[in-house]
């Protein structure tokens, strides 16, 4: 089966094709970034095909309605599924899931947890849609690796009306921690299942995940994707009295 997967963020957009099969196979990647004045920077990498330079794209979604004729223009074609990163799937999503109406309604309720990532994934997913309307489209969930850490790890220690209310933690670049344990895994030639794994993810954001024996344990980020390290444009954990210090 050909794929072709989507990673919309804040400010850019992934994407690649990959046949599946005994082996994963990629065929192309590419990505727009660096949006502004109506126009952003593009990279296009096939084999030992690869271009780079400015395109005028305004923002995510002319982007991401410009990927047919690209994929046309470099002689991919076959595309059977489209697969979308989104980024938080609250505590009902475990495994990816068929993006129709319903769970796209689903995933806009939890933009508060995410209100720059979600957008952006949905943005992505709507023209998708509006693109290959005969394709399935299939999310898969960055919360999701990290739905089997235990309650003393996702339990805040805050009153209970307020675990009621929805705050735990959750973790974030499930999808990334996931890859790197197994790729792990098969560097160091042992199963998953029988190690225990720090997995970091860096980039302009950050988070760390113990993996115990193939499933996450515990993650440094928390209900949203601001908790945990310094990253690029967050402060990561901040003590709450500084907030009553620098208010006198």
């Amino acid at each position: 089966m050909r794929i072709l997967v989507f990673n919309a963020g804040s400010s850019s957009l992934k994407f690649g094709v990959f046949d599946t099969g005994p082996e994963v196979v990629q065929r192309l990647k590419g990505g727009f970034e660096r949006f502004r004045d109506g126009s952003c920077a593009f990279s296009l990498q096939a084999g030992e095909r690869a271009e780079k330079g400015s395109a005028r794209h305004a923002d995510l979604a002319a982007a991401t309605a410009a990927v047919p004729g690209l994929l046309a223009d470099w002689g991919i074609d076959g595309i059977e599924a489209i697969g979308h990163r989104i980024v938080h799937g609250g505590p009902d999503h475990s495994t990816p899931a068929l993006l129709d109406d319903a769970e796209l309604t689903r995933i806009e309720s939890l933009t508060p947890l995410a209100p720059l990532h979600n957008p952006a994934n949905l943005d992505a997913v709507r023209v998708a849609r509006a693109v290959w309307p005969d394709l399935p489209q299939v999310g898969v969930f960055d919360t999701a690796f990290h739905l089997t850490n235990p309650p003393r790890v996702t339990t805040y220690a805050v009153p209970q009306a307020w675990r009621e209310a929805g705050l735990r933690r959750y973790g974030f670049h499930g999808t990334s921690h996931q890859y790197v344990a197994e790729r792990a895994a098969e560097a160091m030639g042992q199963p998953l299942a029988d190690l225990r794994l720090i997995s970091v993810h860096l980039g302009n954001g950050a988070s760390i995940c113990a993996v115990n024996l193939g499933q996450s344990l515990e993650s440094s980020m928390g209900l949203t994707p601001l908790e945990g390290l310094v990253m690029g444009t967050r402060s990561g954990d901040v003590d709450p009295g500084a907030f009553g210090y620098l208010h006198r």
